[in-house]
């Protein structure tokens, strides 16, 4: 097992990148003056961009390189920033890394946890890029690289209409669909990956792919859940869903009460409707236990629901109304609250576990009495409805199992002893908050690596997927992700899903 704690990850580099490639039979680019990033080579490269170039000494470069989470295992130091305003910004960036062989990494909102959306190489910055359109009688939206989920989720609503994105929505739109994606709406439309009808990706070896059901159909399995291994996602078209108001909002609960709320969270989630989805956010300050909610069903069923969630504990406060669905989609995480400044530095942990046992429940409490003011624990995707009514292996996203959830420990700081203290909390609490068998990754959640690497992520997809990658990336270029190393036979790379 390799952990990624503060010591260790300083000293490695995951493999991985927001991005996703293809190459099998291409032309190779031609590695030439490699270690030679004059200023002759970075000029010719910044001629050829519509979008800006960034290197180490520019007045923005501090702030270029920075990422959603960032803090001492993410720091990177890359040597080229290319914030693209074109398709072909990205495909020009992608030639540039191989020509001078540097590490990429490729991102939209930088929301990694493990801060892949940076390297010490050369950067792929999608953000400037947010053309949105919406088709309202094909119920589509086709989005470039850097439009962000919230952003969808407010063009489409002008139209009564609704994406299957995340629940965060500075979060960028292309990496929640190619990590899997699950939101409020999975109960009701399955995964993110489920809704995505076609990408366009610059590949490693230059070219620009499009994948579909038709067009490199093998491409566009692995890229609803493996996505980030295989180029740059440029521009995507993702299905869309009717959608009138909907119950959403907060439920606060004391301290005290957090094991009798757990319970019933499980209780209530194990019985949820499809139109229902949950998070728990445990936080030791004023906030409390409490519930954040979506309901996407009637009034009536609605209210059923909210009378349920008040008779487990007498709520301290509570902030739930009918609104449109825009309205909640674009609410910040309860990770990233919009009414405080944002802080220098933020650290996450995240396990994936089958169920929300009593022992899990108790080893929750007891971490969280440890908890500082400046974190927060929580159980985010708690798996039911419609997601887990598609085939394991259907697409590249594998989690399909009814009752699973993702137990999440973020926290943020800004004086580095106070960074040291919490991220011990983090490590001791991830280290008995894993399975003691057989585990699973999120590959939008993942903070860490078992033994076997990408078939913790994948699992039984895994050595399909290996196959593909030696296809479309033999060389592995985009690596700065949950990386499936290429095997030519794709059967080959199949681990059991250890943990050491």
């Amino acid at each position: 097992m390799i952990r990624y704690t503060r010591r260790n990850f300083i000293k490695r580099t995951i493999a991985a990148a927001g991005t996703l490639g293809f190459a099998v039979g291409c032309r190779r680019l031609q590695v030439t003056d490699r270690n030679d990033l004059s200023p002759g080579a970075i000029d010719g490269l910044r001629a050829k961009l519509k979008g800006r170039l960034i290197v180490l000494t520019d007045p923005l470069y501090e702030s270029a390189r920075r990422v959603f989470y960032w803090n001492a295992a993410t720091e990177r130091r890359p040597r080229v920033i290319v914030q693209c305003a074109h398709e072909e910004d990205a495909l020009r960036a992608v030639e540039f890394a191989r020509r001078h062989e540097l590490e990429v990494a490729a991102r939209a909102g930088g929301h990694s946890h493990l801060g892949w959306g940076c390297s010490n190489g050369l950067v792929v910055d999608l953000s400037g890029m947010k053309q949105i359109a919406i088709d309202p009688l094909r119920r589509t939206a086709r989005a470039e690289g850097g439009v962000l989920s919230g952003e969808v989720a407010r063009a489409a609503g002008r139209h009564g209409l609704a994406p299957v994105l995340g629940q965060c929505p500075g979060v960028g739109a292309s990496g929640v669909i190619l990590g899997g994606g699950l939101g409020w709406l999975s109960g009701l439309h399955g995964a993110s990956s489920d809704n995505l009808l076609s990408a366009r990706v610059v590949a490693a070896d230059g070219r620009v792919l499009t994948a579909d059901n038709e067009r490199n159909p093998d491409l566009f399995w692995a890229l609803r859940g493996a996505g980030a291994n295989f180029g740059v996602t440029t521009s995507f078209e993702c299905r869309l869903h009717p959608i009138g108001p909907v119950t959403g909002g907060d439920i606060h609960y004391s301290v005290r009460d957090a094991r009798v709320v757990l319970r019933f969270f499980r209780e209530l989630m194990d019985e949820a409707p499809d139109a229902f989805q949950a998070t728990l956010n445990l936080t030791p300050g004023e906030r409390g236990v409490f519930v954040s909610l979506c309901h996407a069903g009637s009034e009536n069923e609605a209210e059923r629901t909210l009378r349920s969630l008040r008779a487990i504990a007498p709520p301290t406060k509570e902030f739930v109304k009918r609104q449109e669905f825009a309205a909640l989609a674009e609410r910040p995480a309860a990770t990233n609250p919009a009414n405080t400044p944002p802080p220098q530095f933020r650290g996450i942990q995240t396990v994936y576990r089958d169920r929300l046992s009593d022992e899990l429940i108790d080893v929750i409490v007891d971490r969280f009495g440890h908890a500082s003011p400046e974190a927060i624990m929580g159980i985010s995707h708690y798996m039911h409805g419609q997601v887990c009514r598609v085939a394991p292996t259907a697409t590249a996203f594998p989690l399909r199992q009814a009752g699973g959830l993702n137990v999440r420990l973020a926290y943020t700081w800004n004086d580095p002893a106070t960074g040291q203290r919490l991220t011990q909390w983090a490590d001791e609490s991830l280290r008995l908050l894993r399975p003691r068998g057989d585990e699973r990754i999120y590959a939008n959640f993942q903070t860490y690596e078992t033994r076997s690497g990408a078939a913790a992520v994948y699992g039984a997809n895994f050595s399909r997927l290996a196959g593909i990658k030696y296809k479309y990336d033999r060389e592995n270029f985009f690596r700065r992700n949950s990386n499936i190393p290429p095997t030519g036979n794709a059967r080959a790379g199949s681990h059991a899903l250890d943990r050491s």
